[in-house]
């Protein structure tokens, strides 16, 4: 068994205490769009200059399999911008550390060694 300061260790010590400092974490991505309206007359209609609506704010993520985009306005899009990079480190983070206990098991077990 490994000690308590072996590299292994210490990191997953450090990668808990960062998951733990994280904060709110909100999945999904934030997206900006251009969009054409429904009015046939309006100028978005017009592909030769191309003057969109917009930019739209969507805050999008999966809901059982299937993509969910939420409207946002722009001090939403601000606020949870920080929870949307909360959720991207707590990712990175958990595959750290599940990469650490992966060679731990490794090596406590001989598996991969020659």
């Amino acid at each position: 068994m490994s000690k308590p300061t072996d590299p292994p260790d210490q990191r997953a010590a450090e990668i808990h205490d960062q998951i733990a400092a994280l904060g709110p974490c909100l999945p999904g991505t934030l997206s900006s769009r251009m969009l054409r309206c429904g009015n046939p007359n309006c100028r978005c209609r017009d592909t030769q200059t191309d003057q969109r609506h917009g930019p739209y704010l969507y805050w999008t993520r999966k809901i059982s399999g299937k993509t969910a985009s939420k409207l946002l306005s722009t001090e939403q899009a601000e606020r949870y911008r920080p929870w949307l990079a909360n959720d991207k480190r707590l990712h990175q983070l958990v595959r750290e550390l599940e990469a650490l206990t992966i060679q731990a098991a490794q090596h406590a077990e001989g598996w991969g060694e020659k």
